[in-house]
């Protein structure tokens, strides 16, 4: 009878143990369940090209204080390299573009009026960012090129202006290997002397550009 009850009271503890031990597992189950795996952070790094359309507004400066603005259409190509250090983004990017910016005024040195065409522009530029998934926020600046075509009297000329571009928008990731942007920049282009046979004007000017874009990663 004595080995009887010391064999149920053994049987009673290992079931005991057993229970303790399976609940133990269920709670762990429960209070620590599995955590899955963060989403994947896009790389911005690597070569990209693209086009952009966009709007830009310019004020000309005539040498002997005539000024007189514009407005149009932009459009054009971009390409560049970014690579990318954790979060920081930097790079180098180039664009290439034509306008269809119209201006009109007073030539200051004749009385006459003066007209203003844009026709090919184009920049190098740094690049450098902060990316938040899937966004890159970024400032850019470089050396800016613009053709520019001025007529008065009937008489046309063209110069190529040398100035400096400043921008700063934003990008983001709409397809794995796909990116569009926001942009804006600011470019001021020094005088150039335009001829239009008895008489010529020294002229400059600024630009303000708002520019979207779509680009392929590759």
């Amino acid at each position: 009878m004595r080995s009887f009850r010391h064999t149920l009271a053994a049987s009673a503890l290992f079931a005991a143990s057993t229970l303790g031990m399976a609940g133990a597992s269920i709670a762990a189950d429960i209070v620590a369940p599995e955590v899955s795996a963060a989403a994947p952070i896009h790389i911005w790094s690597g070569p990209y090209a693209g086009g952009f359309v966009g709007y830009s507004s310019s004020d000309f400066d005539q040498a002997n204080g005539a000024d007189y603005d514009g407005e149009g259409v932009v459009g054009g190509i971009y390409g560049g390299f970014n690579l990318q250090s954790g979060q920081i983004v930097y790079g180098v990017e180039a664009d290439l573009g034509y306008s269809g910016l119209d201006a009109g005024g007073v030539n200051a040195a004749t009385g006459a009026g003066i007209s203003a065409d844009s026709n090919a522009f184009g920049s190098l530029r740094g690049r450098v960012g902060v990316a938040y998934d899937p966004f890159l926020f970024f400032a850019t600046g470089g050396v800016a090129l613009a053709n520019k075509e001025l007529t008065s009297g009937g008489v046309e000329d063209d110069n190529t202006h040398v100035g400096y571009t400043l921008g700063a928008g934003v990008e983001a990731q709409v397809l794995p290997n796909v990116t569009s942007r926001l942009e804006y920049r600011y470019s001021d282009f020094d005088a150039e002397t335009y001829d239009f046979g008895a008489t010529s004007t020294s002229t400059g000017f600024d630009e303000h550009s708002v520019r979207a874009g779509l680009a392929l990663k590759f």
